[in-house]
This record gives C-alpha cells, structure tokens and sequence, in this order.
C-alpha cells in the first residue's frame, strides 16, 4: 500500500473515529484530533524513516515505511491499542520497556500449552520465538501490543504482523502485513461499535 492509498483509508478511519466516539463510554479524545479531524501526526520524512531503518539495522516492510511517511504514528488503532509507534519510536520487542511480552510467551506452562495445540504442525513457531524478535509497533494499549515479525516475509518484502492482548485467551493473532493488521483494527472497532450506532 503507497501513500496515495493509506491517506484516504486513514482519513476514513478518523472520520468514522471521532464521529464514533461516545463521551460518556470512551477515553477522551485528543483535542488537536478532533480539530484537525486526523488521528495521525504529520508525516516522517524520508531521512527520518532512514534513520529508524539504520537505528534498526533492518530496511523496514513497504506498508509501514509508506505508512510511516503518510503520518508519524497514529492514535487509537482499533478499540484496544491507544498509540502506535512513529519512526524514531519503533524498537524491537526485546529492547523495549513491555519486553516482558517475551518472557511471559516463553513461560513453560504457555509452551507446553501451544505445543498441543500444534502437536501435528511441525512448523508452527513457539509463540516466545517470534516475540523475541519481533518489531513493537504499539506504545499504549490494553494490555495489547501490535508486532511484525522480520523473519516471516513474503515475495512482495512485507512482514507478518501480529495482534495480542493477553486477556484474549490466544496467543499472537497472525497477518500477512502490516497493513492487514491494521485494517482489521479498522474493520475490528466497527464490530465492537454497530450496537452504538
């Protein structure tokens, strides 16, 4: 996805937000938001995106970067996930301040649990694995966090991405981008929200 198509999708999916949003059942909204009608910042330049790239010792997937240059992170992606990451805040997982992620999806008892869920899949990954070196793209959330994994990357340089929230009762939710992570998200508050009109 390039920047001609993320700005109207994005410009939608604030719309619908701030239209959707119920003062008495929801967090305030951010004022600046609300007045410039954008849950997102403005743009990263492209030597800021090089610089995250560099920081990061990795060239990163064409819909983030595209993303990324469209608007230098995001507020309120989907119902549970108040703040994605712009480029001088991406890190890896196991960097980051909530790395904990990695230890409690290593944990003996979730291991032994995903192995018999996967006992006859010989090449499903342990949950902790693809943590441990997954790139953090959410700063807020409830007790959610949004990945993508660098070692999981298709013929077109995208990497997979993941969704977890660990009272979900799942481990890491897959996707084939970064952006069909995100348009679940989109597509995920519009579920939880048909009943508010």
């Amino acid at each position: 996805m390039n920047r001609e198509q993320w700005q109207p999708f994005l410009k939608l999916w604030s719309e619908e937000w701030i239209a959707g949003h119920d003062p008495e059942r929801d967090a305030p909204l951010d004022e600046r938001a609300v007045r410039s009608g954008w849950l997102g910042f403005a743009p990263a330049s492209a030597d800021e995106v090089a610089a995250a790239e560099a920081r990061l010792g990795r060239a990163l997937p064409p819909s983030l970067r595209e993303f990324l240059l469209t608007t230098n992170g995001w507020r309120e992606a989907g119902n549970f996930i108040y703040r994605l990451a712009g480029s001088s805040e991406l890190a890896w997982l196991a960097d980051a301040d909530d790395s904990g992620w990695i230890e409690a999806y290593s944990d003996t008892e979730f291991a032994e649990e995903d192995d018999e869920d996967h006992e006859d899949d010989e090449d499903i990954e342990p949950d902790g694995e693809i943590l441990a070196r997954s790139l953090r793209l959410s700063l807020d959330g409830d007790a959610a966090v949004m990945l993508l994994d660098p070692n999981d990357v298709d013929e077109r340089g995208e990497w997979a991405g993941y969704w977890l929230a660990s009272w979900s009762g799942m481990g890491p939710e897959r996707f084939d981008s970064f952006y069909d992570l995100m348009y679940d998200q989109y597509t995920g508050f519009h579920s939880l929200r048909e009943g508010r009109g």
